[in-house]
């Protein structure tokens, strides 16, 4: 491409460090572009808005508005324009996303000048930049990975709000408490039911329980009278991207190697023992090949739009419980036509329930959620000790709210693997009208369901 011919080429440069900004500028032009930068997300709205460009360059760490989700909004407000996406916090996993959301092409920072020109006339003539996608491919190398044994930790999340179930748990308990603190079916709450079922293979000086610092109330009662989990109460909630990853971290810290499984707390699973079975199976799979983060999928009864959906690939391994299969496609709440055509194919619902190396969780995490992670990597490794408190105060002041599936597995099906809970039972308990449904099915009681036999009287029973 001539200077001549770069310069009817109109490039977008955005980044918030005003000497990059300077330095990409200052460069371009020197090449021929024509450059208007932007600090932040806001100001490229405006610019598109009044503008064309022949290209966009962007950094995937903004403030506001970040990297990914610029691009998503070109893709619709200038479907036609390329954008090349830079990062710090690089890796195959950084680029898939960024694929994923639309970009034409993906740079480790420190960018090369003379590698970003090639890229721009390479987008611009062609629309797609094919070292990015080999860098993506080669998450899926053939030989595994070797790795250290890896000792069994649990990460146990209960710290959700459950409003919802807000109007149930009040009238079981006289107050709305968080629906993990309530006795939803028996005579245990549901953190409990969680504890228990973990306690079958983890034993409690390697389960952590994440929670919040105004639950402490409830939660205390929780671990009276038994061998008390390690606990880290989190300042304010952010999501469970920020939850599941301070504790990975927290293990990371103790034990390099290990193995984590990852654990809600509102599940109903009547078959704890072989539930933990095949928990313990996924995780040896995982140890053995930790390119894996494996999901535990339930089977698939009805086109459900508030559940995740994984979409099973081609067999990657057997464990004695079963196959162990790539994912070929993980949607998080889709519509209801893709759960209709999901459910059709084969699809498994989403559980949360999953295993992999402390250390696959945490390069997800660096190059999928940089900000939070740059928090996480100062404020985890105090965890139980007195400054943990201060620190996780600082932490949590500034990093984002995200969703785990919606962050993390939905951007990097390439490393997510699956294993269906054939022969267990699984409900999440995010309604009324499961907790009933599964109970009939599981022959469970419901105390406070009253005497009624009818479904429907006892879902409005239920929900008053």
């Amino acid at each position: 491409m001539s200077v001549t011919e770069r310069e009817r080429r109109r490039v977008l440069v955005v980044d918030d460090d005003a000497d990059m900004r300077r330095l990409l500028e200052d460069a371009l032009e020197r090449e021929g572009f024509a450059v208007t930068v932007a600090a932040k997300g806001a100001d490229v709205i405006g610019a598109v808005e009044s503008s064309t460009f022949d290209a966009v360059v962007v950094d995937k760490e903004l403030p506001g508005i970040n990297g990914l989700d610029l691009i998503v909004f070109l893709q619709h407000r200038s479907p036609g324009t390329p954008a090349v996406l830079m990062t710090a916090f690089g890796g195959p996993l950084a680029a898939e996303a960024a694929l994923r959301r639309g970009a034409a092409a993906y740079l480790d920072k420190p960018v090369r000048i003379p590698e970003l020109v090639a890229t721009l006339e390479d987008v611009m003539t062609r629309g797609r930049h094919t070292s990015a996608t080999s860098r993506t491919a080669s998450v899926d190398a053939a030989a595994p990975i070797p790795s250290a044994p890896g000792t069994l930790w649990a990460i146990v999340l209960a710290g959700g709000r459950g409003s919802r179930l807000r109007a149930l748990t009040r009238r079981i308990h006289g107050e709305p408490r968080p629906k993990q603190y309530a006795k939803l079916v028996g005579d245990r709450s549901m953190l409990r039911h969680t504890l228990d079922r973990v306690a079958l293979r983890i034993p409690a000086e390697r389960t952590f329980v994440v929670s919040m610092r105004g639950q402490w109330k409830y939660l205390e009662g929780e671990l009276a009278g038994s061998p008390p989990p390690r606990v880290v109460l989190q300042p304010r909630d952010r999501g469970t991207a920020a939850a599941t990853l301070l504790a990975a971290y927290a293990v990371h810290s103790h034990d390099p190697d290990a193995v984590v499984a990852l654990f809600p707390s509102d599940h109903f699973i009547p078959e704890a023992p072989l539930f933990m079975d095949r928990v313990s199976e996924a995780a040896s799979f995982a140890n053995r090949d930790p390119r894996w983060i494996v999901l535990l999928g339930a089977p698939a009864t009805e086109p459900e739009t508030e559940y995740g959906w994984i979409e099973p690939g081609t067999m990657l391994g057997c464990t004695r419980g079963g196959p162990v299969w790539r994912v070929r496609r993980f949607v998080e709440k889709p519509a209801a036509p893709m759960a209709r055509a999901l459910l059709t194919d084969g699809g498994l619902w989403n559980t949360l329930v999953l295993v992999a190396k402390v250390s696959t969780l945490k390069e997800a995490g660096r190059q999928l959620l940089s900000a939070l992670h740059t928090q996480l990597v100062v404020a985890a490794p105090l965890v139980g000790t007195p400054a943990e408190g201060a620190a996780l105060r600082r932490a949590y002041a500034t990093v984002p709210d995200a969703d785990f599936s919606g962050a993390v597995l939905e951007q990097c099906p390439s490393i997510l693997a699956v294993v269906p809970l054939t022969g267990v039972s699984w409900c999440d308990f995010g309604s009324p009208r499961r907790i009933l449904r599964a109970a009939r099915q599981g022959g469970v009681p419901l105390p406070w369901a009253g005497r009624s036999t009818r479904p429907r009287d006892e879902y409005k029973e239920a929900s008053s």
